[in-house]
């Protein structure tokens, strides 16, 4: 499946899960989110531990940040540096933020500062180099990079912190 079929796929599964959801949030979906502040918990789906690890992987971009399972993780254009997420609650079924309840560890060759970022509802997100990170439920395995480029707003993250524009 092409990357712009896999992306209308995944569009249309953000955006009819979103019309279901009660979260009270409006948005417009997956790519191109809200101001609208997500104030109720976060899916199953994020990484909620105790510490976290951030750690390289090889992928088909280059050396990515990924955490300790070695998925790749993303940042969201919009969010910036905000320590608050602009990603309305009907997207973070498909982008779940990655949690933490203290300040994750890096692994070798992670050069920019990790830190955690309070939300609205109480919940800690990891933050690197600034940015809020968020998984993706359309990458299968440890080093997959399916989410990057989506809807021009959605990048996979490099050692130093930046977005990875392929």
């Amino acid at each position: 499946m092409s990357k712009r079929a896999f992306g209308i796929v995944m569009v249309f599964t953000v955006v009819i899960a979103a019309c279901g959801s009660s979260g009270g949030s409006s948005g417009s979906g997956a790519y191109g989110g809200s101001t609208t502040k997500k104030t109720t918990s976060t899916t199953a789906a994020s990484t909620d531990a105790t510490s976290t690890t951030l750690q390289l992987v090889d992928t088909t971009l280059g050396k990515l940040v990924a955490d300790s399972a070695g998925k790749t993780l993303y940042l969201y254009v919009p969010d910036g540096t905000s320590m608050v997420s602009k990603v309305d609650a009907g997207t973070l079924a498909a982008w779940p933020p990655v949690q933490a309840s203290a300040t994750p560890t890096l692994g070798p060759g992670l050069t920019a500062e990790a830190s955690t970022a309070k939300q609205p509802n109480g919940e800690n997100w990891v933050t690197y180099n600034g940015h809020l990170l968020y998984g993706f439920t359309g990458d299968a395995k440890p080093g997959d990079v399916a989410g990057n480029g989506l809807g021009n707003v959605w990048y996979a993250v490099t050692a130093a912190g930046e977005p990875v524009q392929s």
